[in-house]
């Protein structure tokens, strides 16, 4: 368990570590504005592509293949733009990185489920995997500025990236057996490997969306009409005569509305964090230093989340708590968005906490499965890879075509009005993550459970990690 823990935390870390660096890439690699917009792109497209992917390469071949695979990839595409500094090797790291970060993601978490019985055990491992997922992104942000500064060069985050990948790889087979492969399965790769067509398009075309000179109305609309098509397609399912899969989907409305609720956060916290990473620094005047200072006490309003909304959940029903703690999130980003902010360690603190506070419900896949909902912790993991991909192709877009105003260089006589732009293009992005989290609240009133509920523990109705009868059993 705590060695799944840290291979999700290397996958966080990597995309942390990118963020962090994009200024010293900048400079070091000679990148204008459009080379660092690819370089985001190529990886959060390539993650968001590729989870239904991997998890059916680990069914077929074995998931611990599929996590060693994902490793080795991750240790070879972080040592080659330390060892070649050219651009091309760069954008082709990154996205051999998103390939790595699916297969090493959908592995881990598949891992559990062959390496713990189910019951209290594996419900556990469950919680920490996903507890991990949700605080891994602030906690590895001082880490990352930590070797930054020390080293003050991007390539040295490369290397420790790469030595980490090798030292897990060779302690996966000590630690971890390998999970049965199904030969039956094997037939099913070839149509997971067409879901990657419709997952890819999608994350591109949220970077082409966002990547336009469109408002940010337009991109909001449009962004919480995808994530309502589930939901919306369900209810188009209640009477009779209407088509096998709308009727499906009307009775599995609740598990949809846990995965679209889990795309909408992971898209809001993944893209928040993005931002807030280079706005504190180009706006607020932060070093990496105090950037990983300032996002750390995300780490807390996770765990405060984790703690508080199981609780909740069981006194209230799980729609209940899960749309307050959207709700609680949306406060904190229409606080950024405020005009007065000014992008300084004061100004984050508060919001920031709402923010992770409200995401706790990343950290609940077992409430989910047990509440009655019949969402299962892979379709979670696989929604939630979707949402953080979507969310950085989106919140970086909006700021890119800020940037794009000014060319390739800003003249020191005109860096406020320039920083004054970029604050104008946050604040954009701050509103789309209210959308976001605000469809999230009214998607999960809808769908999700309304009455009390455990949600943590063992449910003798449950079989596979969904009720008895329902998707995902072995029963329906």
């Amino acid at each position: 368990m705590v060695l799944l823990a840290v291979a999700q935390f290397l996958v966080v870390f990597d995309t942390t570590a990118f963020a962090v660096a994009l200024p010293s890439v900048a400079r070091d690699w000679g990148l204008a504005t459009a080379g660092l917009t690819w370089l985001l792109s190529a990886y959060s497209v390539c993650f968001a592509a590729l989870p239904v992917l991997a998890g059916a390469l680990g069914r077929a071949f074995g998931q611990r293949r599929v996590l060693m695979g994902g490793l080795a990839l991750s240790s070879v595409a972080a040592a080659a733009p330390a060892v070649f500094s050219a651009a091309w090797v760069l954008m082709a790291s990154r996205a051999v990185q998103g390939i790595a970060a699916a297969a090493m993601t959908a592995g881990a978490l598949a891992l559990i489920d062959a390496t713990h019985p189910a019951g209290p055990a594996r419900d556990r491992a469950l919680d920490v995997h996903f507890a991990v997922v949700a605080c891994a992104t602030p906690a590895a942000l001082l880490p990352c500025t930590l070797l930054l500064d020390v080293s003050e060069t991007e390539k040295t985050i490369f290397w420790v990236q790469a030595a980490a990948g090798v030292l897990l790889l060779l302690l996966v087979p000590l630690a971890l057996d390998e999970s049965v492969p199904e030969p039956a399965a094997r037939r099913r790769v070839g149509g997971a490997a067409l879901a990657v067509v419709p997952l890819g398009f999608l994350a591109w075309f949220a970077d082409w969306l966002g990547d336009r000179s469109v408002s940010a109305t337009t991109v909001t609309v449009i962004a919480v009409a995808g994530a309502l098509v589930p939901s919306v397609l369900g209810w188009f399912g209640r009477g009779e005569g209407v088509p096998e899969l709308l009727s499906r989907l009307h009775r599995e409305r609740a598990a949809w509305g846990a995965y679209t609720v889990v795309a909408l956060l992971a898209a809001g916290l993944s893209g928040v964090v993005l931002v807030l990473t280079f706005a504190l620094q180009t706006v607020g005047g932060l070093s990496p230093m105090q950037v990983g200072w300032a996002l750390l006490p995300a780490v807390a309003g996770v765990v405060l989340g984790c703690l508080v909304l199981p609780g909740l959940a069981a006194r209230l029903g799980l729609g209940a708590a899960v749309a307050g703690a959207c709700a609680v999130a949306a406060a904190g980003f229409v606080l950024l968005g405020l005009p007065g902010t000014g992008f300084r360690f004061a100004d984050v603190l508060l919001p920031l906490l709402l923010i992770a506070f409200g995401c706790g419900v990343l950290a609940l896949p077992v409430g989910f499965a047990r509440s009655g909902s019949g969402a299962l912790p892979r379709g979670l993991n696989s929604s939630r890879q979707l949402g953080a991909g979507l969310g950085v192709s989106l919140f970086v877009g909006i700021v890119t075509v800020a940037q794009q105003r000014w060319g390739a260089a800003v003249p020191f006589s005109r860096l406020k009005e320039y920083q004054a732009l970029l604050a104008g293009a946050f604040r954009d992005c701050f509103g789309l993550g209210t959308a976001l989290c605000l469809t999230a609240a009214a998607i999960a009133l809808l769908t999700l459970p309304r009455r009390g509920a455990r949600v943590t523990g063992p449910d003798p109705g449950v079989s596979g990690g969904a009720p008895a009868g329902t998707a995902g059993s072995p029963g329906s």
